[in-house]
């Protein structure tokens, strides 16, 4: 079946930018670079920490796999939502370049409209973001399981696989907004580590909040990735808390004190996390707007 002729030029510059990101292969290694440090800080001594303190908490009494399969189901949690902003990141880099290069006065002698080629590149950024998270969490999932005898059940595997969707679509649209603002490519990789970095604390991925305290939890809540990874951490967590059995009580104990897997409002303001999930979208579609304005007006300058 072929495709609609206008569809055609933009499905094939979707396809070029995913190529030319799938292609470097420093561009992907610095993308995965934030998840690769998390999961070596983990493995090194945040796990043991998380380790402890359930040990220190007397009534959850797990075994060691059982305490494992908890910690590494959270520490996955917050890696996958790192890698969403990560990847549609690195995928955007194409544009700094594109403008670098003047590349994009050849996409205007082609019928693409402004509008279009912005499309194909939040297209790419997004395909990328979430078929490669996808890899991941699949075999993240699988690795989990190995190691600690536990799996999570497909209801858990496939609602993670729509929260990952979710993020990636958020992710993409702030990223594609920096990567309007910030027009150097070596300042958007800048940007990038930087960002990996701060989230890591803010969104309470490294430590929970009960360690950084309710400063860092007011930052936190102002940010949509803060609750897309307690959604996401809520759902596996869950999973995970049920198939040990643990008591109601104390499940909302490990939740809220072990893990940050509850909701954290908006500057101490309680609020439920599918309101904070609503206004983290509408915050991202925002920035869709405003990258898409910004873009077409550049787009728009060098086509003069």
């Amino acid at each position: 079946m072929k495709l609609p002729r206008p569809l055609r030029p933009l499905l094939s510059l979707t396809a070029r930018n995913v190529k030319l990101f799938l292609r470097d292969k420093a561009a992907v290694f610095f993308s995965f670079l934030s998840a690769i440090i998390m999961v070596a800080l983990y493995f090194l001594f945040i796990a043991k920490l998380y380790s402890s303190a359930l040990a220190a908490a007397g009534n959850f009494g797990g075994s060691a796999a059982q305490t494992d399969f908890l910690v590494y189901s959270q520490m996955m949690a917050g890696v996958l939502v790192i890698n969403s902003i990560s990847l549609s990141l690195g995928v955007f880099g194409a544009i700094a370049k594109d403008f670098e290069g003047r590349r994009v006065d050849g996409f205007l002698l082609t019928p693409l409209r402004a509008r279009e080629i912005v499309a194909a590149y939040f297209l790419g950024g997004f395909a990328v973001s979430f078929a490669l998270n996808l890899l991941t969490w699949a075999a993240s999932a699988a690795l989990i399981g190995a190691l600690t005898g536990y799996w999570f059940g497909a209801g858990t595997f496939f609602a993670a696989v729509g929260i990952l969707a979710a993020a990636s679509l958020i992710g993409s649209s702030i990223m594609l907004l920096i990567t309007a603002l910030v027009r150097s490519v070596a300042a958007l990789n800048v940007v990038g580590g930087v960002i990996g970095t701060f989230l890591g604390f803010l969104c309470g991925i490294y430590m929970p909040y009960s360690n950084l305290g309710k400063g860092a939890e007011a930052v936190g809540s102002l940010l949509p990735f803060t609750h897309l990874t307690v959604w996401l951490k809520q759902t596996v967590l869950n999973d995970a808390l049920t198939q040990l059995s643990v008591p109601a009580d104390m499940q909302e104990t490990i939740l809220r004190d072990y893990f940050s897997a509850k909701s954290v409002g908006f500057c101490g303001i309680a609020a439920p996390l599918w309101v904070m999930l609503l206004l983290s979208g509408a915050f991202a579609l925002g920035c869709l707007a405003a990258a898409v304005f910004v873009l077409k007006r550049r787009i728009g300058g060098n086509k003069k």
